[in-house]
């Protein structure tokens, strides 16, 4: 069900209050959004590395995800239970440039959570029994997966995108999970885990003491590796144009992924284009909405975004549809791309765009830990803070003459891949 989005007029919304940054004395930077009504908070430990620096497929994701299992000196048993009787959870996440590891609990709880969130990262076991368990139960779900078309899609996507030989382009494979071994994941630990490579962030409503103990746990000295991190720009490999078919049996839906690589996230079409695929697709009323769903009934959704890889970016439409519809939903994506090239947004539609994308952007902003993601997003991709607000100085004066000209330049059918997962 689509959300009701409310209407904002374009110079109504206020410019978004940015993190306040303290660099710790071991000099890990500590940003802090410190607003909320509620004594909730959300520490984010970001460790620069990511796939781009792993030796071996997995590397990177397991070592991160095995930090849950805890250390020599406290088992995964005791951090499972720590973290129930406070009512928190550790979630992590691996890109390509980074490793994320968040904790969520109520702030009252944090100071005694830090001191076992700092042995645990500090001082992993890697074990070979934990790491049978949580190969087992990843390599199932990756097989589960591999049956899902949108799943396939996007696979398959990624490597057209990058290239077969890219680091970011290689299909998984499930022996992939039968090499892993507690040496890699120790290997790849003792390379990126340490001070030299951790950035953090601190959300929620908290007071000084929390600040305090987080930096005696992560920011009093220097802690595991020396070395900091150095991340190669690694560009695409790949020249594929046109169709990819991704053989998925017996299904009723193909997955589509339509798509191509654009700018990088510092240049100055960055945000006009990411507000030209909210006009394209990323509304409920948005131009692919109306005609592919609401007008031939193709799909239940289908959606363009602004993909981020890094600092890069790759435009991206995605939707799934019965086998049939595959090359009638597939037409009318580049019946709308050519629409862009030749025919000027009106004044009513802009207008209705500014007021959706406010809308939305005020829900996006609304809640303190939402909000972490967005500033988080905007770390990765390499950008300053205020890069939030330059969207918004996009958002109030973008015009028809500038995304016909951006359509023009970036949006280009013969320059697209087209990814069918299915039949």
């Amino acid at each position: 069900m689509a959300h009701a989005i409310p209407e904002i007029k374009a110079m109504e919304m206020q410019n978004i209050k940015l993190p306040q940054m303290v660099q710790l004395p071991n000099d890990v930077p500590l940003y802090m959004i410190n607003e909320g009504v509620h004594e909730v908070v959300r520490l984010d430990l970001l460790f620069r590395g990511g796939y781009a620096v792993q030796s071996k497929p997995l590397q990177a994701l397991f070592t991160n995800r095995m930090l849950r299992e805890g250390s020599a000196a406290l088992g995964a048993a005791a951090v499972s239970r720590k973290l129930d009787s406070c009512g928190a959870w550790i979630e992590t996440y691996s890109s390509q440039n980074c490793n994320h590891i968040t904790l969520y609990t109520l702030c009252k709880h944090l100071p005694e959570l830090l001191k076992m969130l700092a042995e645990i990262v500090k001082n992993p076991a890697f074990s070979q029994k934990n790491l049978d368990v949580v190969r087992r139960a990843n390599k199932s779900h990756f097989l589960v997966n591999s049956r899902k078309v949108d799943v396939v899609a996007q696979r398959y996507f990624e490597k057209a995108l990058w290239g077969s030989g890219h680091k970011f382009g290689r299909l998984l494979r499930a022996e992939d999970y039968d090499a892993l071994t507690p040496e890699l994941l120790s290997e790849y630990y003792e390379n990126i885990y340490g001070s030299p490579n951790c950035t953090i962030f601190l959300s929620g409503k908290f007071d000084d003491a929390v600040v305090e103990k987080l930096s005696s746990c992560f920011g009093d000295e220097q802690w595991g590796t020396s070395s900091k991190v150095e991340i190669a720009d690694l560009p695409p490999l790949s020249d594929v144009r046109g169709r990819v078919n991704a053989a998925v049996d017996d299904t009723m839906q193909s997955g589509i992924k339509i798509g191509t690589m654009v700018v990088d996230s510092s240049h100055p079409d960055f945000y006009t284009l990411k507000y030209l695929s909210v006009l394209l697709g990323g509304f409920f009323g948005s131009r692919l909405m109306t005609n592919v769903r609401e007008r031939n009934g193709y799909t239940y959704h289908i959606e363009a975004d602004l993909s981020a890889f890094g600092k890069r970016n790759a435009f991206t439409v995605t939707s799934e549809c019965a086998n049939e519809y595959v090359q009638p939903l597939i037409d009318e994506v580049y019946n709308e791309l050519r629409r862009l090239h030749t025919e000027p947004v009106s004044a009513e539609e802009m207008e209705k765009l500014r007021n959706c994308t406010l809308g939305e952007l005020c829900r996006e902003y609304e809640g303190v830990l939402a909000k972490a993601d967005v500033f988080i997003n905007t770390w990765l991709s390499g950008e300053p803070f205020d890069g939030v607000n330059s969207y918004l100085d996009v958002v109030r004066t973008a015009s028809a003459d500038d995304f016909m000209r951006l359509a023009c330049k970036y949006l280009l059918p013969e320059n697209m891949i087209e990814v069918v997962a299915g039949v």
